[in-house]
């Protein structure tokens, strides 16, 4: 992690890409530097949002329960993303918990900094409202994609909604590199954790992908295309 970060650092975040140096100078005497061990919490639903984070290298949780504790919303994030979105110039508390599924880099800064900034900036807040039409169009169409009656069904959209979210392009198909067990992607798609454990065999015989406890190879990204036509 570097020790303190620099305008130029700065710029290699897309949303302060455009930002005047002179604001950028301002801020960094307020941005700081942290590494987090796999397992453990930046912050919980809740707490008050002082701090708006940078996803420097690894990957974070963002979970939410109903008072019961029965019904969980997640999602997953990968480097070079700005976190929390929710709540952004509205709430005064976390809307969700964030858990390092890795060991990970941050940079923090306090949220009414960054806020102000946005607030007066209007390359940033283009930026965050981009930002956030994307998430949104993704969830919708998780959402559509998993109300499935089939389990089968459910199980290939959600790991299809892993590639479009967390995939990595390369020569040999798509990488995704956020650890998941056959118990999250369960969750993920409503269906009991034999019926994940199936599927993945079945997919590892037919050469469509290699799954382990550290990442997710997709061999043949089409496949789960076809299947969610």
């Amino acid at each position: 992690m570097k020790p303190k970060w620099t305008v130029d650092d700065l710029r290699q975040l897309d949303v302060f890409a455009k930002c005047a140096a002179r604001e950028l100078e301002a801020l960094l005497p307020h941005v700081y530097c942290r590494t987090y061990r796999k397992g453990q919490l930046l912050f919980m639903e809740g707490d008050p949002r002082e701090r708006v984070y940078f996803l420097i290298s690894g990957y974070v949780k963002l979970e939410r329960n109903n008072e019961t504790a029965t019904h969980q919303y997640t999602d997953y994030l990968k480097p070079k993303q700005l976190f929390p979105y929710r709540g952004l110039m509205t709430e005064p508390y976390y809307q969700h918990s964030a858990e390092a599924l890795t060991d990970i880099e941050v940079i923090y800064m306090p949220t009414d900094r960054f806020e102000q900034l946005v607030s007066r900036n209007a390359s940033m807040l283009l930026h965050i409202v981009g930002q956030m039409n994307r998430i949104l169009d993704l969830h919708e169409r998780r959402v559509q994609d998993i109300i499935t009656p089939s389990a089968t069904d459910r199980v290939l959209n959600t790991i299809h909604y892993l590639i479009e979210d967390l995939g990595e392009p390369e020569a040999a198909g798509v990488r995704v590199r956020c650890p998941f067990t056959t118990v999250e992607i369960s969750r993920l798609s409503g269906t009991s954790r034999e019926t994940v454990s199936n599927i993945l065999s079945r997919l590892r015989k037919e050469d469509v992908l290699q799954f382990d406890a550290r990442e997710l190879m997709i061999g043949h990204p089409e496949y789960f295309e076809q299947s969610t036509v």
